[in-house]
């Protein structure tokens, strides 16, 4: 009778400590929810999906630092197309002019736009290196299996009270102890950050096709 009720006790203890995969990602994202959200009562789970996950170009935090650095530098590229634009819109205004005022704010305004001009092939040269090295890390990354991934959608209120519904993914390690990636999918800067690793990557592709097609011509 003893051995029975051990052996029930044991079952239970078993039947009760191992839990679902869904079932610790949940526990670790309440935690991840309680550090971030601005209302964390407010938070209510709505849907949560698991599927493998396996390495990508868009995961990779060496690939998406080069990423964010080449949107980074491509608001500034705008920024200084302004300024070059503005520059030559001036000096084209004082360009008959023949007063010393008139001549001194088209000199100004010409040495504006070259000066940005200088910049934007600075920019471009930087643009093109980071594109290079994202180029670089995606050779060696493949698809493999290496954790889990969970589409979180859940519900919450804003700082203004307003409630509103959001998305995340999460991967975690195979163990599903540590959450290794973590995405917004409403992030717009994220979702530009993708398409620059995407363009990098089409532009090689590019690249080598027309050097196969001038090869053999």
């Amino acid at each position: 009778m003893k051995q029975i009720i051990i052996m029930a006790l044991a079952g239970i203890f078993i039947l009760t400590g191992c839990k679902s995969k869904e079932e610790k990602a949940l526990e670790a994202i309440k935690d991840e929810m309680f550090k971030t959200l601005y209302d964390f009562e407010s938070y209510q789970p709505v849907e949560t999906k698991i599927d493998s996950a396996f390495l990508s170009i868009y995961t990779d935090s060496t690939i998406l630092k080069h990423g964010y650095v080449s949107n980074a530098i491509l608001d500034e590229v705008k920024t200084t197309l302004e300024e070059v634009k503005d520059g030559n819109r001036i000096a084209k205004i004082w360009s008959d002019s023949y007063s010393s005022y008139g001549r001194e704010q088209y000199n100004e305004a010409k040495e504006k736009a070259e000066k940005g001009l200088k910049k934007l092939d600075i920019y471009f040269e930087a643009i093109d290196a980071h594109y290079d090295t994202i180029r670089q890390v995606a050779q060696n990354i493949n698809p493999d299996f290496y954790g889990w991934k969970v589409t979180h959608k859940f519900r919450c209120k804003t700082k203004g009270g307003n409630s509103t519904l959001g998305t995340y993914i999460y991967i975690f390690d195979k163990k599903i102890k540590n959450i290794i990636y973590k995405e917004d999918t409403e992030d717009e800067e994220l979702t530009t950050v993708k398409g620059l690793i995407k363009e990098a990557i089409e532009e090689k592709a590019k690249k080598e096709n027309a050097d196969e097609e001038s090869n053999e011509e």
